[in-house]
């Protein structure tokens, strides 16, 4: 059977469950009743559903000891076994049996477990969902309710509801595999959808993707959006049939990179990490680390073009600052990462000094950039930070003494040479050698008079001598 929203309803019967909203609170026996009325007409309608729960739930509270009744022990399903046939016989009564358990307690697991199976089979599935929603609130220990819950939402093409859904209960399970299953089926069919809306059935597309017609797409030297779902769909399938082979969960990355879908490319790499090559595989994490950085910076420049378009905006300011400081968190965190499980790579402790320094962290910048210095690809880039740490630490003499030796090392007027050597003009003028400063930001002139400010230093400083 088809979804009935309320907005669907006749006009009249609006205006009944309008009022039985506003009902709930003063009169919650009158809004059960309208609600129920109105629900046994259109018993399809999940909103009427809800509507009458709520109200059911606040009678029940209501009640003498009511509070203590709604959580207190749950009855049992056997009561209900006898009826539990009706689910396949005739679901529509089996749903009608529920609702009379359910109007006597409300969060009975054994009815909504009835209403469940039965909306599932008439179709109902956002009913369905409901149903097992209102099992998970009752018992939120029990997984299986929880992920009941995302794969009626999926059934009912509400993907949005099921990685809702998911993502709560996953702040109660933290990283349980099959909600992450189920939140990544969610999500891989929300983008099917989005690309397919407007060319029919998504299962049908799937059906129709035969590996042949894929491998024939996929020789393609450009390929459209249609046929990159094609191949991500099969590829999806083979890695659901063959976990462990990393292969394919390798080109899913890079047909997913071909969409500019950096999430599903994440998390693909992150399954792949799972399997027992991938747990071995370094490139694996450098790439899902890459990756992960590059959506950062995505949304903290989306955030950004929107905060410049509606610059009083502060719920968006906060947003983006917050966003930020999560980048800058998370750099810094693989960046350490790194530097713990390869202490011998002085890069690593480059990228590390440099992301320290940036998060203020001077005295720890200071020790990663010593150590960095053994490596002469980044010798001088280490040099250079670290006198800046030392400028930060108004340890001038240290930071003109470190400038100096990086200089004497550079032969050629380089940039990084050019980078250093008005460093140093700087760190000159703030230990109060005017001249040394001068010096050192004429040679800079003379080998480029376009970097930065030395033009206007030096013409400041000969107008000064006139």
């Amino acid at each position: 059977m088809p979804k009935v929203p309320l907005a669907s309803l006749d006009p009249r019967l609006q205006k009944q469950a309008s009022a039985a909203e506003q009902a709930l609170r003063n009169n919650p026996q009158y809004a059960a009743e309208i609600a129920q009325g109105l629900l046994s007409r259109n018993p399809e309608c999940v909103e009427l559903r809800r509507l009458l729960r709520k109200a059911q739930k606040l009678v029940y509270l209501n009640a003498s000891n009511g509070f203590g009744r709604l959580l207190g022990p749950l009855t049992s399903f056997a009561g209900l076994m006898g009826n539990s046939k009706l689910i396949q016989t005739n679901p529509l009564q089996a749903t009608e049996v529920a609702e009379r358990t359910l109007a006597k307690k409300p969060s009975d697991i054994a009815a909504n477990k009835m209403l469940a199976g039965a909306a599932d089979k008439l179709g109902w599935h956002d009913t369905a969902a409901f149903a097992y929603e209102e099992i998970a609130h009752a018992d939120p220990k029990n997984i299986t309710s929880h992920i009941a819950v995302g794969n009626a939402y999926i059934k009912d093409e509400d993907y949005d509801s099921a990685l809702r859904a998911m993502d709560d209960a996953l702040k109660l399970f933290p990283g349980n595999g099959e909600l992450q299953e189920v939140a990544r089926r969610a999500s891989v069919a929300k983008t099917m959808r989005g690309k397919w809306s407007a060319e029919g059935d998504i299962q049908g597309r799937i059906k129709d993707g035969e590996d042949a017609n894929n491998l024939e797409i996929s020789g393609r030297i450009v390929l459209d959006d249609e046929a990159v779902i094609r191949i991500v769909t099969d590829l999806e399938q083979k890695i659901a049939a063959d976990p462990e082979n990393v292969d394919y969960y390798r080109e899913a990355v890079r047909q997913y990179l071909k969409l500019k879908d950096l999430e599903r490319a994440i998390d693909t790499l992150r399954r792949a990490r799972q399997t027992a090559i991938g747990r071995a595989d370094t490139a694996l994490e450098k790439q899902e680390n890459e990756l992960s950085i590059e959506l950062y910076a995505w949304r903290v420049a989306s955030l950004a073009s929107q905060l410049e378009a509606d610059p009083g905006n502060a719920e968006l300011r906060t947003r983006y600052e917050q966003e930020c400081a999560d980048a800058a968190a998370y750099k810094l965190h693989i960046s350490q990462a790194l530097v713990d499980r390869y202490p011998n790579d002085y890069g690593y402790r480059y990228d590390l000094g440099v992301l320290l320094l940036e998060n203020g962290r001077n005295d720890d910048a200071i020790q990663q950039l010593q150590i960095a210095q053994r490596n002469q690809k980044n010798r001088h880039n280490a040099m250079l930070y670290l006198a800046r740490a030392f400028i930060r630490g108004e340890k001038f003499d240290l930071a003109a003494d470190q400038l100096r030796t990086a200089k004497g090392e550079i032969h050629t007027m380089s940039d990084i040479k050019k980078d250093i050597i008005y460093e140093l003009g700087g760190v000159l003028e703030k230990l109060g050698r005017e001249k040394e400063a001068m010096d050192e930001y004429k040679e800079l002139y003379m080998a480029d008079a376009s970097y930065k400010d030395v033009s206007s230093k030096i013409n400041a400083f000969y107008a000064k001598q006139r």
